[in-house]
């Protein structure tokens, strides 16, 4: 199963990347949630996130609809609904 690391405290979170030498794109516009039925090997459902770089690049992120709802149910328990 896709795991998805979470980090509700957010502050420090890619503390990693400060000294790092690799190239950091940070988006905030629109991007695409594709819900896939049967998309995991197991034949559950999965989501696929795109997100389009300004160079072309095209990044397909795939995670499991059951890590993405327990994210989210995570998340909508620390801030509220």
């Amino acid at each position: 199963m896709p795991v998805i690391k979470l980090d509700l405290e957010g502050k420090g979170a890619f503390a990693d990347l400060a000294e790092s030498q690799q190239v950091v794109v940070h988006l905030t516009g629109q991007f695409i949630i594709a819900a896939l039925d049967k998309g995991m090997t197991s034949g559950r459902p999965s989501l696929a996130l795109r997100f389009d770089l300004d160079d072309g690049t095209v990044v397909i992120q795939e995670t499991s609809v059951a890590a993405f709802l327990t994210a989210a149910a995570a998340i909508r328990g620390r801030f509220g609904g």
